[in-house]
C-alpha cells in the first residue's frame, strides 16, 4: 500500500491500531491528534503527528495538505456535547457550524465529511484498518442456551434498538422482561446500562446497534471490556451486538469473560 493516509484521532484506543496497521500495510501515517484525547503513543507510532485542540479545524486541514494527505479517517471518541460548548473556534470551524443543520451525531459529522471534501481530502471508512475487530454473526458463547424468556427479550431488545437507532437518539436499548428500561442518549453506552441496572437489577438485556443504513465513515460503534467489567457488574444476562458494523476489541478476553459469568455474547443481522 503506498498512500498516505490521514487520520484525525480522538479518544481511545482505535487510533493507535488503525495507525499500526495502516504502517504495517505501507501506508505513511499523518495523524492530526485532538488535544487532551488521543492517546500520546501515537506520536511515536505516526509517520507525523501533531495536537490541535477542537475547534481548530484550519490547523488540521493545512496540516493534512502540507503532507501530501487526499484520504482520512475519523477514529476514536469525541463527546459530542463538547463541539457546542467551545469557547474559541478558528473561521473554519465557524463556517462548518453554519452549515450544520441540527446538532444531531449523523448531521454534525456528515457535515464535517462534506466540509473535508470541499478542501479536497475525502473522509473513509473509520474501519479501514480495523477489519480484525468487527464484530461476527455468531453466538460468541454457545455453550450458553438461549432459550425461552431469554430468547424473548433478545428479540425484543433488537427491534426496540433498530426503532431507537432509526430515530437518531441512541444505539444502545436494555430490556428485561420485555419492557425497554433504559435507552441510550448523549451519556453513552455504559451509563445508559448503570442506570438500567438501577432500575431493574439483574438480568438485563443489552443490544447495540448502528443507524439504519449507517455512514460507516463515522461513530461506529465500538465495545470492549470497560463494558464487559459493567455487564458482569450488573449480572447482564445477554449483549447482543450488529455483526460486521460494530468493533470489538479484546474478543478472546470478553468472550472468555462472557462465558465465565453466563452472559450469552453475540453478533446479529
Amino acid at each position: 500500500m503506498n498512500e498516505t493516509v490521514g487520520i484525525i484521532a480522538g479518544e481511545s484506543i482505535l487510533p493507535l491500531l488503525s495507525c499500526r496497521e495502516a504502517r504495517r500495510l505501507g501506508a505513511r501515517t499523518v495523524v492530526a491528534a485532538v488535544k487532551g484525547l488521543a492517546q500520546p503513543e501515537l506520536a511515536a507510532a505516526a509517520d507525523h503527528w501533531a495536537e490541535f485542540p477542537l475547534g481548530r479545524l484550519g490547523g488540521v486541514i493545512r496540516f493534512f495538505k502540507r503532507h501530501g494527505v487526499r484520504r482520512a479517517l475519523m477514529i476514536g471518541r469525541v463527546k459530542h456535547a463538547a463541539i457546542f460548548s467551545l469557547w474559541t473556534a478558528d473561521g473554519k470551524f465557524l463556517r462548518f457550524l453554519a452549515q450544520v443543520k441540527d446538532r444531531t451525531t449523523t448531521s454534525l459529522l456528515a457535515s464535517l465529511a462534506d466540509f473535508f471534501a470541499r478542501e479536497g481530502i475525502e473522509i473513509i471508512d473509520s474501519t479501514y484498518f480495523l477489519g480484525p475487530y468487527l464484530v461476527a454473526a455468531r453466538n460468541y458463547t454457545p455453550r450458553l442456551r438461549i432459550k425461552g424468556p431469554l430468547a424473548g427479550d433478545i428479540a425484543f431488545a433488537w427491534e426496540k434498538a433498530w426503532g431507537i437507532a432509526a430515530l437518531d437518539i441512541g444505539q444502545t436499548v436494555c430490556v428485561k422482561d420485555r419492557a425497554v428500561v433504559a435507552v441510550e442518549a448523549m451519556e453513552g453506552t455504559d451509563r445508559a446500562i448503570e442506570r438500567a441496572a438501577s432500575i431493574a437489577g439483574a438480568g438485563l438485556v443489552v443490544a447495540k446497534v448502528s443507524r439504519p443504513g449507517h455512514d460507516m465513515r463515522f461513530d461506529v460503534p465500538v465495545v470492549g471490556l470497560q463494558t464487559m467489567d459493567l455487564l458482569e457488574k450488573c449480572r447482564a444476562a445477554a449483549f447482543v451486538l450488529e455483526a460486521g458494523r460494530t468493533l470489538m476489541l479484546d474478543q478472546a478476553e470478553m468472550t472468555a469473560r462472557a462465558v465465565g459469568s453466563k452472559i450469552v455474547l453475540m453478533g446479529k443481522t
